[in-house]
């Protein structure tokens, strides 16, 4: 204290050290703020891990489990404590050979990079299910390989759903394709022991086999004498088309029925016999109407 009363200066030394310390909380205050942000990131990727329904699942460089949340015990039924420490085969089925397995690790190691894939896998409860798989390689500072993170989902409900829709398409392509043969060859009753099939289009040797197969059945169930087979909307007849009503003609007469052949224009006519075609046996008749005129007479006429 100075005398009369006038307070003695503050000391410099103390004066310097208040703003160095002040200086100094200012310094930690602003390292605590990354450590804060560092803490919260973690703390959400803590969170997302936890709450994600995929599966996170990392490994050690020996393919060993080294994490793994919640999703990946509901898709394979086995805890973290169960899981943790056990190599990659324990979750795949029986009939795949642990050096597979290695192999995988190996490539995995090797190429730097995610990679996907979808296999098999086996549950605690021993039931095998499928699952698709994102696999990264976790790589240090020097670029060297310390471990692989997964994630995983079980696709075995979508798999199987795709495969009934396949199953469900191959079913109605198949009845489209039997309604298209049955509407490509209708066989129509007309009276009885007579039936009409009117063909339209062309002819390959698919068709004519299909022809002969509904024709004959149809002659079998009608218990058909007379066939009428109508080309009217034929516009092409070659060699393997005449030959083909030919066949049809011997096989009807084999279950005891006469085929009927109508709707030969002028141009058919000539062509079938520059073609040289034989259809012995084979009534015809120019159109539809007359066809079916003669069938009944001769129905009648029995």
């Amino acid at each position: 204290m100075s005398t009369g009363g006038t307070p003695d200066p503050p000391d410099e030394g103390h004066e310097t050290l208040r703003r160095r310390i002040a200086e100094l909380e200012g310094e930690v205050a602003a390292l605590r703020g990354p450590e804060r942000s560092l803490a919260v990131a973690l703390q959400r990727h803590k969170l997302h891990v936890e709450q994600t329904p995929l599966g996170v699942i990392e490994w050690d460089t020996s393919f060993r489990v080294s994490a793994w949340n919640p999703a990946a015990e509901r898709i394979f039924g086995h805890s973290r404590a169960e899981a943790l420490g056990q190599h990659a085969a324990f979750i795949l089925p029986p009939d795949i050979e642990r050096e597979i397995v290695d192999v995988v690790w190996e490539d995995l190691k090797a190429q730097r990079g995610s990679a996907r894939n979808t296999n098999a896998n086996r549950t605690r409860d021993g039931r095998v299910i499928m699952c698709e798989w994102y696999n990264t390689p976790l790589i240090d500072g020097d670029n060297r390989v310390i471990g692989a993170a997964s994630l995983v989902q079980d696709v075995t409900a979508q798999r199987e759903a795709e495969k009934e829709r396949i199953a469900l398409q191959e079913q109605l392509i198949a009845a489209q394709q039997a309604a298209l043969r049955e509407l490509s060859t209708p066989l129509i009753p007309i009276a009885d022991g007579v039936v009409v099939m009117p063909l339209i289009g062309a002819i390959d040797s698919a068709r004519a086999q299909l022809v002969m197969e509904f024709l004959l059945d149809g002659i079998t169930a009608q218990r058909a004498e007379y066939a009428i087979l109508d080309i009217t909307g034929v516009k092409v007849v070659d060699t393997e088309v005449a030959a083909a009503l030919a066949r049809v003609a011997q096989a009807a007469k084999l279950l005891g029925a006469q085929v009927i052949l109508t709707g030969i224009r002028a141009e058919v006519a000539r062509a079938l016999i520059n073609l040289g075609v034989d259809l012995g046996g084979v009534v015809t008749r120019s159109n539809l109407q007359t066809g079916i005129a003669y069938a009944l007479e001769q129905r009648q006429a029995r």
